[in-house]
């Protein structure tokens, strides 16, 4: 390993040094803020984004797992070729880039490499991202891979492709499963081809550590974090390595600068304005200073760790007639970090504030020229 990518993260701020020889695909994070989109809903199933997909099944059936449990794999398998083929499009691809988006996150499953006998995934969703990164790359998009389901599901939710227990943690299979899917992905994205395209892997979406095993949870996710890191390490020197802060204090997680075993390490953090009490008695008018409340944690955060928000929308608990100032106040705070990607490209049930395309087209997000808000 050359010595200089090993010293240089110590010197300065992640945010404010040039990267050496060999990296200046990536520009600096700090000078050239992310302005990314979320092709969420696509690799891994949300049944609340394409309901479509699940058409004629059960209301229990709300998610990946259970969607190929039910349907068996024939089925389940077209159902899937059908929606993979058109609900990301090239034509997606450059419109994003021709509003002024610079990256896309592609939420990938552990399936797509990893399908252990027994469990009823459709294989082929690797497919896409391949074909999606090709076109980002025609046309000078950046993309982060972002493992969004991992065995055993780190969350329990919908959009980890199993909804129920939290069972990811509880298994050294589980840990090492993930591990080596991410290696795989590591491995792939270190091709001449992609070296340049794929700037960001992400070890893990929305791992969940709160209850009565937060403690276990945590000591068994910075583990986690370890042996992936170190499993992208050994395959790939260039990506950027992204760990989600699991929705606890940025603090948490600055070993990952100080320790001199990690370099080129980025935090993301997702910030919603629409989930939680702390929203849900506020006016229209509030909701355009929410951001500020994010800004000093996120410089700070910056400071340690290129700090990104990986997922926000415009999404609040009462209809807002001032979305676009909504918009701008929380690109400006964001981009007083590394940036940010919006959640998510569009939605078919046609909510508008969770969908890139929606919001770009009604004026409420405009990234080449957002007139950007300042906090007081």
């Amino acid at each position: 390993m050359n010595l200089i990518l090993r010293i240089i993260p110590f010197i300065a701020a992640y945010s404010l040094f040039e990267i050496p020889n060999g990296i200046s695909a990536y520009g600096t994070f700090g000078d050239r803020p992310i302005r990314g989109v979320n092709l969420g809903g696509w690799l891994v199933l949300e049944k609340w984004i394409r309901p479509s997909v699940f058409s004629g099944l059960p209301n229990s059936v709300d998610d990946e797992y259970k969607f190929c449990q039910t349907l068996g794999k024939t089925e389940a398998t077209k159902r899937l070729r059908a929606h993979w083929d058109s609900w990301v499009t090239e034509q997606d691809i450059l419109n994003y880039k021709n509003a002024g988006i610079n990256h896309v996150r592609i939420p990938v499953g552990y399936w797509a490499f990893d399908i252990k006998q027994g469990e009823p995934w459709v294989s082929g969703s690797w497919d896409y991202v391949v074909k999606a990164v090709g076109w980002c790359k025609k046309y000078g998009v950046k993309v982060m891979i972002d493992l969004h389901g991992a065995p055993g599901s780190q969350n329990g939710n919908d959009h980890s492709g199993q909804s129920g227990p939290i069972n990811f943690f509880n298994s050294d299979e589980n840990l090492q499963r993930a591990t080596n899917v991410i290696k795989q992905i590591a491995t792939w994205a270190n091709g001449t081809n992609w070296r340049d395209t794929v700037t960001i892997i992400e070890l893990l979406n929305e791992p969940i550590l709160w209850g009565n095993e937060y403690s276990t949870r945590l000591a068994r996710l910075k583990q986690y974090y370890r042996m992936s890191y170190d499993a992208v390490r050994a395959v790939n020197d260039i990506a950027v390595v992204a760990v989600h802060d699991a929705f606890i204090d940025p603090s948490n997680w600055y070993y990952l600068r100080d320790d001199s075993h990690y370099y080129w390490m980025m935090l993301d953090t997702h910030i919603y304005q629409v989930f939680g009490d702390e929203y849900k008695n506020l006016t229209c008018q509030q909701h355009e200073t929410v951001a500020c409340r994010y800004r000093d944690k996120l410089r700070e955060a910056n400071q340690k760790l290129w700090t990104v928000v990986g997922e926000w929308s415009l999404a609040t608990p009462i209809s807002c007639s001032n979305k676009a100032n909504i918009g701008r106040q929380q690109i400006g705070v964001y981009e007083m970090g590394s940036g940010w990607f919006f959640w998510a490209h569009k939605n078919e049930q046609g909510w508008q504030d969770w969908s890139f395309q929606d919001s770009y087209k009604n004026g409420w997000i405009r990234p080449n020229n957002m007139n950007v808000a300042v906090c007081l």
